[in-house]
């Protein structure tokens, strides 16, 4: 299958021979570009030795955490049940998914059940076929497909509307999220005397690798890797992405 690494547009899988061109979503665009530059200046002040050493170190922690609680939380508990998780260990992966900034559980596991059950179709939120670009981060930038909104209204979250945290999470998330992700992250260090830039600045680095590991999973999983089982799907087993997203 020839597969699109970039393709700024494509036609309405049956429902006729109508092209649907995307449009983009002004504020996250925006809010990315100036995340993916102060990453870039994070970055050199990195491999020039600018920043201080303890100050990497927290940032690299936090970072595994939220790495941890979007595999292990967001995806593995609340998407797929696949185990079930005590109060203390649901708040704790909570908190954590909170600070990865990647939407509410509610959202993340709508859109999550979305792609498995209609994957790589228009009602794929991070639809493969439409390009590598668009499955790695170009959906997050782009109004939804009308096919995504019309079937994602149909997914059973049941599940998630019978657990208050889920549900408080998703409620506040807005309030919660900028406290988690940035403001005590950026915080702390300032108590042992780092300045709020350079706090400020490695955050960014560290959101921005934390969002493409993730991201990861949904465009390089789905154009390079294995496929031990069916060779017929588009999804692989890539040991890259496996490590780097804790497991995916």
């Amino acid at each position: 299958m020839n597969r699109i690494i970039f393709d700024a547009k494509t036609k309405l899988q049956n429902l006729g021979e109508k092209i649907f061109k995307e449009k983009y979503i002004w504020p996250n665009l925006t809010v990315f570009t100036i995340l993916h530059l102060a990453f870039i200046v994070g970055s050199i002040n990195f491999l020039t030795f600018r920043l201080n050493f303890s100050l990497i170190i927290f940032n690299f922690f936090y970072g595994v955490h939220i790495g941890f609680a979007v595999t292990a939380g967001t995806h593995r508990l609340w998407a797929h049940g696949s185990y079930k998780a005590n109060l203390p260990l649901r708040l704790f992966l909570t908190f954590w998914q909170t600070a990865a900034f990647q939407k509410s559980i509610y959202k993340w596991v709508r859109d999550h059940r979305l792609h498995h059950k209609f994957t790589d179709t228009n009602a794929d939120p991070h639809n493969s076929l439409r390009g590598f670009f668009f499955s790695h981060i170009g959906w997050l930038l782009c109004e939804k497909h009308p096919d995504v909104i019309k079937f994602g209204k149909k997914i059973d979250l049941s599940d998630l509307e019978r657990d208050p945290i889920v549900m408080f999470q998703h409620k506040y998330y807005y309030m919660l999220m900028p406290f988690c992700c940035w403001i005590i992250p950026i915080y702390i260090p300032t108590l042992w005397g780092i300045s709020v830039y350079d706090s400020t600045i490695i955050s960014c680095v560290r959101y921005i690798v934390t969002l493409h590991f993730t991201l990861l999973v949904n465009s390089y999983a789905h154009f390079w890797g294995n496929k031990p089982y069916d060779k017929n799907l588009t999804s692989t087993e890539s040991y890259t992405v496996s490590m780097l997203a804790f497991g995916e």
